[in-house]
């Protein structure tokens, strides 16, 4: 992987490496990465742009992105057709689009968390009413959940994996979700966009297991995995029931998504440069994660090594709004203080690993020098 220096990395990514982290600073908060993207991607849009993309494209997205995302989902075991794809510039709108589309209905959502910070943020401003489901030692609280779950009881919301703790749902977690979704006809609202960065086993999309097809509103996204951040792609898998009417919520937002964001999908799912891109960038985030998590467990910090996505999460045992702060300030060093992911994050750090080996450890350092005051 070709990690950028840190010079360019000031300029070209400025949401991630802004100007509050100071000129010896270290930013290990944002979850963008601090490496060369896959080859080929600019001349890829170029060769697939026409002047025809200049007049409003189709709501649901342009052929080529649709394909590519239904070729994807067939090979994930999900039976979809055209109409359930919802092409989109980022999944930032999808989450929001779900949570506006189950607010319309009166009851409450059933979260697992941590979880990812719009997540349970979109779900809250929208006017909804959340149930949090705390993970414990690698796997949620199952009779949490299943005490949660009523007549007024309208979905159940998970990140699969789980951004921050990169927590990997196996089949008989899922079951349990899937029986209680089916048995209460509830949706299911379920964020995938880690699933490609997945280390000890395969992710299982709920979308797959029977009974979920037309209850499932799944997230699919191409800025992490892929390093294509800046060009805003995703898609939406959405079941047959609700397909219309989060259609329906997207459309007015965004009229037709850009022509760019399709074609960026059909790169990203079938261009062998992406593909061996991700392959790489899987291997090393890892290597950074694993040894992350392992330098805080040899320091006396409480901290699980993940199973996907590129993020540790230890437990620092203070405050972790005020510790991000002062580390900030006395260290140079941004993370994410782990409040922001619900109240199962209190007390713990999301540290982004996706950086050069030197950055990582040079981060991690001061951390723990800050932890040791």
């Amino acid at each position: 992987m070709n990690v950028i220096n840190l010079e360019e990395l000031k300029k070209i990514s400025p949401f991630k490496w802004h100007n509050k982290i100071p000129p010896n600073g270290i930013s290990l908060g944002v979850a963008d990465v601090d490496f060369q993207g896959p080859d080929g991607i600019i001349d890829y849009i170029t060769q697939n742009l026409k002047e025809s993309h200049c007049y409003y494209q189709n709501q649901s997205g342009m052929p080529i992105g649709i394909q590519a995302a239904k070729k994807y989902l067939i090979g994930k075991n999900i039976d979809v057709n055209d109409s359930n794809i919802q092409i989109i510039p980022g999944t930032m709108i999808g989450i929001y689009a779900a949570m506006k589309f189950i607010s319309q209905y009166n009851g409450t959502i059933s979260m697992i968390g941590p979880i990812y910070e719009p997540i349970h943020k979109h779900a809250a401003q929208c006017g909804n009413r959340i149930n949090w489901i705390p993970i414990i030692n690698g796997t949620f609280d199952e009779e949490a959940l299943k005490l949660s779950i009523s007549d007024n009881t309208k979905m159940i919301s998970i990140c699969s994996p789980t951004n921050p703790i990169g927590h990997v749902y196996n089949m008989n977690q899922l079951k349990v979700i899937r029986d209680l979704c089916v048995d209460y006809n509830l949706i299911c609202f379920s964020d995938e966009l880690y699933e490609p960065l997945t280390y000890n086993q395969e992710n299982i999309p709920i979308a797959s297991l029977d009974g979920m097809t037309e209850r499932v509103i799944s997230l699919y996204g191409f800025s992490k995995a892929y390093g294509l951040a800046g060009f805003r792609s995703g898609f939406m898998f959405l079941g047959d029931i609700i397909t219309e009417k989060i259609k329906d919520i997207i459309n007015l937002q965004l009229v037709s998504p850009s022509p760019i964001a399709s074609i960026v999908c059909d790169y990203a799912l079938n261009d062998l440069r992406a593909k061996e891109w991700r392959r790489k960038f899987k291997q090393k985030m890892k290597e950074n994660t694993s040894f992350a998590a392992q330098l805080f467990r040899k320091n006396g910090i409480n901290c699980n090594i993940p199973d996907s996505c590129f993020f540790v999460f230890p437990n620092i045992e203070t405050d972790d709004i005020v510790f991000s702060e002062e580390l900030l300030l006395h260290k140079g060093v941004q993370v994410i203080p782990g409040s922001s992911f619900g109240p199962m994050g209190q007390n713990h750090l999301r540290i982004n690993c996706a950086t050069s080996t030197e950055i990582l450890e040079e981060g991690l350092s001061r951390i723990i020098d800050h932890l040791n005051l």
